[in-house]
């Protein structure tokens, strides 16, 4: 888990990684916008795109639609009523500057999100999330320390040998970061996990009660996609490495 040692984690903020933003941002209200299955946006053809599906795992509650909608850039991403029916897809965009290539990329985020409802209810519905992803995103509340808990037996079951799900990056999301007084699982306890583990833990503050009418801090949103688009990238190329090595 090398951070930073891939992607330039603040090039976003230069001016061209403001203007390639800008691509993704709806002009009237600064959001970014939200792609449809056959929509995406209007990037320079230059720029290479490289396309992850990622699904989502975690149980009721610890904000696995909250969290597809924070790293969407949505307004009332933290307010969730109930959990998600069905299966939601949601696309994300993200440019990066690959710093070893001095290269500009686009990633293409494909997160699949299932309700606890409908997983159990059909069977194919956790097969078809999880077919064909190159990662799996495993969340947690901070304030549900039952959940924090229960991940390293859910890791187990997530990518177990033996089920075509070896080859699977896994990456933890905490959810409810922030209040000290209510947080169940401490930064202690994470730092040691991420070491342990080898596994990134993304922390995601939420801004309080009621429905927001903004997206999260950018910065912040800004770090994860980072995170998630390096992690992504160093296992692809540590796949093609080790085919490459076994055709020898």
């Amino acid at each position: 888990m090398l951070r930073g040692s891939v992607l330039s984690y603040d090039w976003y903020k230069t001016a061209e990684g403001q203007g390639l933003l800008a691509h993704l941002t709806e002009p009237g209200t600064g959001y970014r916008k939200v792609y449809g299955m056959l929509e995406q946006p209007s990037l320079p053809p230059s720029i290479p795109m490289h396309q992850f599906k990622l699904f989502l795992v975690g149980r009721s509650g610890t904000g696995k639609t909250c969290t597809v909608s924070w790293l969407a850039g949505l307004p009332g991403w933290s307010y969730q009523l109930g959990e998600s029916p069905g299966v939601r897809v949601t696309h994300v965009y993200w440019p990066a500057r690959v710093t070893n290539r001095q290269q500009l990329v686009t990633f293409k985020l494909h997160l699949w999100d299932a309700g606890d409802s409908a997983v159990r209810k059909y069977g194919h519905v956790y097969p078809v999330c999880r077919e064909g992803a190159s990662a799996v995103i495993l969340t947690f509340s901070f304030t549900d320390r039952s959940s924090w808990e229960e991940l390293p037996a859910l890791i187990q079951r997530t990518i177990a040998p033996g089920e075509g799900m070896d080859n699977i990056l896994p990456i933890v999301v905490g959810n409810k970061f922030g209040n000290v007084g209510e947080n169940e699982v401490s930064q202690a306890e994470v730092l040691e996990a991420e070491t342990n583990w080898n596994i990134p833990i993304i922390k995601v503050r939420h801004s309080g009660p009621g429905p927001p009418s903004t997206p999260g801090s950018l910065p912040e949103v800004a770090t994860a996609l980072n995170t998630i688009c390096e992690q992504l990238w160093l296992a692809k190329h540590r796949t093609r490495q080790n085919v490459e090595q076994a055709r020898i």
